[in-house]
């Protein structure tokens, strides 16, 4: 191929040739025609959109996340409910409560490398999660929780951790008198 003079050149996309690109007047044509063929091919897409929206069956996102719970991440979270507020112990586990003033319920997990390998501690949160999930559908008690699994837990099923968790939840519903300090009185 033969390089043409200079006139020829342009700087856009095209063949390099050093810092400089050729386009050739042909090429520059194929690709707008080719690109854009059809002007409004896709019109009926903005139009069907239209008349969801006019009709009302256009999806909306919801105001509330519906989420239970949040996750407790902060080290001075944990030590609040470490330090304050009910400790409830069972074989599997060990359970600090908080109440926290918020709109929604908070869990902090704490699953030891002494319980297992990465899969193992993997499942225990998960099953401690959905029991106090389940459980927090059912009442609405806005607390933090740190749910401390112990080495007996990694035997334990989902409807042992529910068990457990539901006596929790019954001592909690004893325990009314708090004081300023979030104690239990």
């Amino acid at each position: 191929m033969t390089i043409p003079d200079f006139t020829d050149y342009t700087f856009c996309s095209g063949k390099n040739y050093g810092n400089l690109y050729y386009i050739p007047p042909t090429q520059e044509k194929e690709k707008e025609d080719a690109r854009f063929s059809r002007k409004n091919e896709h019109r009926w897409r903005t139009q069907y959109h239209q008349e969801e929206k006019e009709k009302g069956t256009e999806k909306t996102e919801r105001l509330n996340s519906g989420k239970t719970l949040y996750p407790l991440s902060r080290r001075g979270d944990f030590k609040k409910v470490f330090e304050s507020g009910p400790k409830f112990s069972s074989k599997y586990l060990v359970v600090y409560a908080r109440p926290n003033g918020l709109p929604f319920s908070r869990l902090g997990l704490s699953v030891s490398k002494k319980i297992g390998k990465a899969v193992v501690r993997n499942r225990i949160r998960r099953l401690l999660r959905e029991a106090l999930r389940k459980h927090l559908m059912e009442k609405s008690v806005r607390y933090d929780f740190v749910l401390v699994a112990r080495s007996s837990s990694v035997q334990a099923s989902f409807a042992d951790f529910s068990r457990e968790m539901s006596r929790v939840f019954a001592d909690l519903g004893n325990e009314k008198d708090i004081d300023s300090n979030n104690k239990v009185v």
